[in-house]
């Protein structure tokens, strides 16, 4: 992993992971309108173009107010987009009502008003159909993390798995992370992994 001097880039071995453009929103549309890639974020519906406008927006309104973020995954080698990675301003519930999981949202702007929240950042990551299955997903997991706990010091970093993403689970596996719980996020539930942040 590479921090590339003057910018908020990061460098892997294969792919540049950037701060999104506006030049990037094509892609996303496309990308959040895939049925096989939204089933396993969010809501699981495939989203509008306007709801992909507004995930863009307020995925860049995060890069200022908590200096994180999902990043455009690049391929080095010809500039391809290949999908999206990043670590994301998340929060749990700090107590569930009796028998009901906790509750999680993906930006902590999403949490209702006055809620007792535990804020974790969320390492999520989300690839188009046709490069599924060439370890992207590991190697941008893989420079994300580094940079989590080399550049920025978190005490905590976590990420939130629908149950039926048999890849997405294999590749939290790669990592030595920890199983926690279950959370209901979105109206869905998602498992929720912890990283093994070094103590420093």
């Amino acid at each position: 992993m590479t921090i590339l001097a003057g910018t908020y880039a990061i460098e892997s071995d294969r792919l540049l992971l950037r701060r999104l453009h506006a030049s990037d929103l094509d892609f996303l549309v496309a990308l959040h309108a895939d049925e096989e890639v939204a089933r396993y974020i969010g809501t699981g519906k495939p989203r509008s173009a306007a709801e992909t406008d507004q995930w863009f927006d307020d995925t860049v309104a995060s890069y200022a107010t908590a200096e994180l973020g999902q990043l455009m995954v690049v391929r080095k080698s010809d500039g391809v987009r290949l999908g999206r990675c990043g670590l994301s301003d998340a929060a749990i519930e700090r107590s569930a009502t009796s028998g009901q999981l906790r509750k999680g949202w993906f930006f902590s702007a999403y949490a209702p008003p006055g809620a007792e929240l535990e804020c974790v950042p969320e390492l999520g990551y989300t690839f188009a159909k046709g490069h599924w299955g060439q370890g992207y997903a590991t190697e941008a997991a893989a420079a994300v993390f580094d940079y989590a706990q080399k550049e920025r010091s978190f005490g905590r970093v976590m990420s939130l798995v629908h149950g039926d993403n048999a890849a997405s689970h294999a590749v939290v596996g790669k990592f030595d992370t920890a199983y926690v719980e279950r959370l209901e996020v979105s109206g869905r539930v998602f498992e929720r992994y912890d990283w093994p942040v070094s103590s420093r």
